[in-house]
């Protein structure tokens, strides 16, 4: 079982209230560095993280951070699904590497924002179901929230040769095998 993976390096921002068990610190931010993700089933997608201060956490929830300081977006609005299981893997993909991509939230609200890595899932019951796997790619929001979001909320923009059109795509219900 591997449930703790290095992400790219990336600096960010770290509510203060999510390090002072919210009793404390709302409005203010500690400057970061993400290097690392925990996969846990049934809990929000969480980072590792070094404060510039010097304090290392761990489990920082998504909601927490940001790449700027912002207005908070509520765990709901952060991530579709909780993790899977404690088996995902973590990959910068080289193609959508700064990749500019709007997001389709629960609120019906789009969000614009650029790629910055994605989280996959293996050998749990969902990820292993062909209509119900999907990706967790994390993205910061040009406002300044992280979100983490499935390929079905995502339309993503290049303008040299991608023009955005939405279609009612549907998942395949079935796995393909040769024997």
């Amino acid at each position: 079982m591997k449930f703790l993976h290095d992400t790219p390096y990336i600096s960010a921002f770290v509510r203060a209230e999510f390090l002072h068990n919210h009793e404390a610190g709302a409005g203010k931010f500690y400057e970061a560095t993400v290097f690392g993700f925990r996969a846990e089933p049934a809990r929000v997608p969480c980072f590792q993280v070094m404060l510039a201060a010097g304090a290392q956490w761990a489990r920082v929830p998504i909601h927490a951070l940001c790449s700027k300081a912002c207005a908070p977006l509520s765990v709901e609005l952060s991530c579709w699904w909780d993790c899977y299981g404690y088996n995902a893997q973590v990959h910068e993909f080289a193609f959508l590497k700064n990749h500019r991509v709007e997001a389709l939230g629960r609120d019906k609200t789009v969000r614009k924002g650029r790629y910055l890595f994605t989280i996959d899932w293996v050998k749990d019951g969902w990820s292993e179901t062909p209509d119900q796997h999907k990706n967790h790619h994390v993205i910061a929001l040009d406002d300044g929230p992280w979100i983490a979001y499935p390929n079905n909320r995502l339309l993503w923009t290049d303008p040299s040769w991608i023009k955005p059109e939405l279609e009612a795509w549907k998942s395949p219900t079935e796995s393909y095998t040769a024997e």
